[in-house]
């Protein structure tokens, strides 16, 4: 199941959406993931109003992994590879006490790219010191091959944006003009600029293009 309320939905509560969005897509990995030797998910997510490189937990598997959401969210495995199967010593000495006390002995991370260096993650446990490397591939391709569907139950999770609202910030990320955007969508230069404002207002942005970063983090472009 999805967490229910991860710490890191703090000030997204206003946000709306549906939350448990996700919920479905997460007892499916369970189920599959289990198969291969993994009895524990987290989905972790670039967290678009922190400093950059904060991530926020967005779905856990289960109500034990809950009281480590904060650490997991501050947790920094090693980034350079996309897929990397590693002992819970990799995490730290917090991460081994905390996971090793779930009985957890590694973790297999598998990261999506989102924007840039931004991306999310897939944390897979494990309770035992060997999986198979056939296990490890196919619980890879199984999240790759459903990222699509976790990309748009995220958005649906957590993007405040109007279709329309979603469609002019794409406009500006194109960096089409008023006129431009007339001549594509058929509405006037002011609505256009109307509906810039109400997405900047949503994203908490300061400008078009830092609206379109954070809408690019919540995979709402």
């Amino acid at each position: 199941m999805s967490a229910s309320a991860p710490s890191g939905f703090a000030g997204l509560d206003d946000l709306g959406g549906p939350l448990d969005a996700l919920e479905p897509l997460m007892d499916a990995l369970v189920a599959r993931v289990r198969e291969r030797g993994f009895s524990g998910v987290a989905f972790v997510r670039p967290d678009p109003f922190g400093a950059a490189g904060a991530r926020l937990v967005q779905a856990l598997s289960s109500p034990p992994l809950q009281a480590h959401a904060d650490w997991i969210e501050r947790a920094t495995p090693p980034r350079d590879q996309a897929v990397a199967l590693l002992p819970i010593e990799a995490l730290g000495e917090e991460g081994a006490r905390r996971l090793g006390g779930l009985g957890y002995q590694q973790v297999l991370v598998v990261r999506v790219p989102v924007l840039g260096e931004a991306c999310c993650e897939f944390w897979l446990f494990s309770t035992s010191t060997h999986v198979r490397e056939e296990h490890l591939g196919a619980a890879t391709l199984d999240l790759l091959r459903d990222w699509p569907a976790w990309r748009e139950a995220l958005r649906a999770a957590v993007c405040p944006l109007t279709p329309r609202e979603r469609e002019v910030l794409q406009a500006v990320a194109e960096g089409l003009k008023g006129a431009e955007a007339q001549e594509r969508f058929g509405y006037t230069e002011r609505t256009f600029r109307l509906h810039v404002e109400n997405a900047k207002r949503k994203m908490r942005a300061a400008n078009g293009s830092q609206a379109v970063y954070r809408a690019h983090l919540m995979c709402g472009l």
